[in-house]
Parts: C-alpha cells; sequence; structure tokens
C-alpha cells in the first residue's frame, strides 16, 4: 500500500467524508471496545476494538477490527497501555451497492495516516492564514506524519519538536527536515513548543498533560489526538487549554459522552461546558452554526477524539481503487465471500438435507 496515494489525495478523501457526515449522508457506528481478563495473566486482557461507517458518495462502507493482548504498563510515573503479543488489525472494505467484500486492508497502514490527515482537515480551517511556526510534541510515525499533513495544508516554515528523550526528538526532526524539506529543530524544554507557535500538536501516547494551557498564546490553533475510552482515561491536555479555547471541535461528541473522556466528559457535566459549546467537523465543513475563526486572537481547540469507521471507508477505499489500477495486492475470487438469493436454497439443502441418510437423523427425523 506503500505509495499507492499522495498525502494531498488521502486528506482530500477523508475530507470528503466528512463532509458527507455533516450533510447527513454519511452514517456511523460508535467505536467499541471489548476488555476482557485473561485467566492465564495477572492483570492482561483481551482486547477487541471495532469501528465502521459508511460513505455513500463513494459506495463504500468500513469496518475496522483489532484483536490484541492489553494490559496497564507505566513510563515515567504515568500509566500507559500496552499491547503484548501478537496484534491482529484489519479494515474490512464493502461495496454498498454490490454487497461485496472488496478487499482486506492492513489497518496498521491506515491508522496513522487517517488520524493525520483528520488533524490537517481542521487545522486547515481554524489555524490561522499566516501560521508560520508548528510546535509539535512526540517522536513517533504519528508525530511525522502530522508534520507532513499540517505542511500540505498550512505554508509552515519552521517546526519545533518535542520528545522527553533527547535522542529521539533529535532524530524526529532529522527526518523532518530531510523527507519534509522544512525547518525542524528539537528543542530542550516544552514551553518552547508552545510558546510562539502558532500551531501546536500534540502526538504522544502520554496519560497526561504535556504542556501547560498558560503557555498558549492568543491565535494558536491546537491539536490533540489521544481517543481515550473508560478503561483508561487519557489526556494530553490541561483543563486551562479547554477554557481558553474560543471554538472547541471534535471528531465525534457521541464518542465524549460514551466513553467519559477526560479531556472534555468533566467540564461538561461541571457546567463549565455545555455541548453547544463543542462542534464536530461535519459541522465546521457545511458551516453548520460555525464558520471557523472570526478573529485571529482566538484559541481554537481540535480534539481529534476518536478512530471513525468513515476514515477508513473513505481511505480503504481510495487505496482500493488505486491498487487495484496498478495491479498491487492479492486478488481472491469474490464469490467465496457472497451468497445470492437465488443460490441460497440451494447450498441450505444440500448442506442440510442433500447428503443425511435416516441414520443420521436423531428420534425426531432432525
Amino acid at each position: 500500500m506503500v505509495g499507492l496515494v499522495t498525502t494531498e489525495e488521502s486528506i482530500a478523501a477523508i475530507e470528503n467524508a466528512y463532509l458527507e457526515m455533516g450533510q447527513g449522508r454519511a452514517q456511523e457506528l460508535p467505536r467499541r471496545r471489548i476488555y476482557s481478563p485473561r485467566d492465564d495473566k495477572i492483570d492482561h486482557y483481551y482486547w477487541f476494538n471495532e469501528m465502521a461507517g459508511i460513505v455513500p458518495g463513494i459506495r463504500s462502507m468500513g469496518l475496522r477490527v483489532n484483536s490484541a493482548t492489553v494490559n496497564v504498563t507505566s513510563k515515567r510515573g504515568n500509566a500507559r497501555l500496552g499491547f503484548p503479543g501478537a496484534f491482529v488489525a484489519l479494515v474490512f472494505l464493502f461495496d454498498t451497492e454490490t454487497n461485496e467484500l472488496l478487499a482486506v486492508l492492513q489497518d496498521f497502514f491506515l491508522n496513522p495516516i487517517r488520524v493525520a490527515a483528520t488533524s490537517a482537515i481542521v487545522t486547515k480551517r481554524l489555524a490561522r492564514e499566516n501560521s508560520k511556526i508548528m510546535g509539535l510534541f512526540g517522536s513517533g510515525t504519528q508525530a511525522l506524519l502530522q508534520a507532513e499533513c499540517t505542511c500540505a495544508v498550512t505554508n509552515i516554515e519552521e517546526i519545533r519538536v518535542y520528545s522527553t528523550a533527547r535522542e529521539r526528538r533529535e532524530n524526529i526532526a532529522d527526518k523532518m527536515n530531510k523527507l519534509l524539506g522544512i525547518r525542524a529543530t528539537a528543542v530542550e524544554n516544552p514551553r518552547d513548543a508552545v510558546a510562539g507557535c502558532d500551531i501546536v500538536t500534540t502526538a504522544t501516547s502520554s496519560n497526561e498533560p504535556v504542556f501547560d494551557g498558560a503557555w498558549l498564546e492568543p491565535g494558536t490553533h491546537v491539536n490533540t489526538m489521544i481517543g481515550s475510552d473508560y478503561f483508561l482515561p487519557r489526556r494530553e491536555t490541561d483543563d486551562e487549554t479547554v477554557l481558553k479555547s474560543d471554538i472547541i471541535v471534535v471528531n465525534s461528541k457521541d464518542s465524549v459522552r460514551l466513553d467519559k473522556q477526560p479531556e472534555l466528559y468533566p467540564h461538561l457535566q461541571r457546567g463549565t461546558l455545555n455541548w453547544n459549546d463543542i462542534y464536530e467537523i461535519g459541522d465546521l465543513l457545511v458551516k453548520r452554526n460555525i464558520h471557523g475563526r472570526s478573529t485571529s486572537k482566538q484559541i481554537t481547540y481540535h480534539n481529534n477524539n476518536v478512530g471513525m469507521g468513515i476514515q477508513f471507508a473513505a481511505l480503504g477505499r481510495l487505496i482500493y481503487e488505486r491498487a487495484r489500477e496498478k495491479k498491487v495486492g492479492t486478488e481472491v475470487p469474490a464469490d467465496l465471500f457472497m451468497q445470492y438469493d437465488e443460490d441460497l436454497r440451494a447450498i441450505r439443502d444440500t448442506a442440510f438435507l442433500g447428503n443425511r441418510s435416516g441414520q443420521d437423523r436423531g428420534p425426531n427425523g432432525v
């Protein structure tokens, strides 16, 4: 799948999915997760994660599933979710007109792209047009993709990278310089990735705020991307960041409520925020009660709070179509996964009646 689509194409595909969501066409099932205690290992859980969404305009239905073992570990005194052992991560792509299973795709490739592209969609509309400096927390693949997607939709000239590990932040800054052709520097203090920055993006696995909201200056746009759930509450920003923000956009308001996400849900419960203070990406794209920032001094905040099936339906369809054009991937007969009305009775009769003799039947003839 590597190299099949460009950054710009990925952003456009997911942007269209959110536009259809705002128009009331695309549909989404809220993310659901199961944590089942493992009998063989203390404090380990079997973890199943699923999300599904339909984007009618491209006849695409995406179902993302993960099967893994998780545990709660500790890093620098903070609880972290670990994934020891094998991990299954797949996206099933269906055509909504023919009902066919079109493809089974690797989630590990699609997942970081759709997160970064979603941040870029909101950044393009909420960051100031003259934004030049980006502060970035994190030193992994997601940090690099956030930088790439942000540069694709803005005129960023400098990126200031902070990570708690010196070597990692220097390495990722060096990669950004080489891959993106932009001035990226590793900074020693987290404040240096906030003060004087037009855009501040967090791409970490932290369970605690990674910067002090008091450092935010007027006009800053903030992106965060911890998709917390009920099992292990996680956040990257503090209450000050939330309360200083003039505009708050999330991927899904339902997930804030269902997962009691700690960055926003406690404020909604206390009344320091109300639901009308929060918008979804679809609202922003169709300009429903929100048209973007109204002044250059507003602080805007995108909580990239949950993965959504429509992201996988959109990006998956794009990659599938491109793979067919370039004859990439392993092709199997679609009929292996299909049943048709005219065949269904014959299939059942053959399976349950065709090869059974009287000796096979129970006392009631079954």
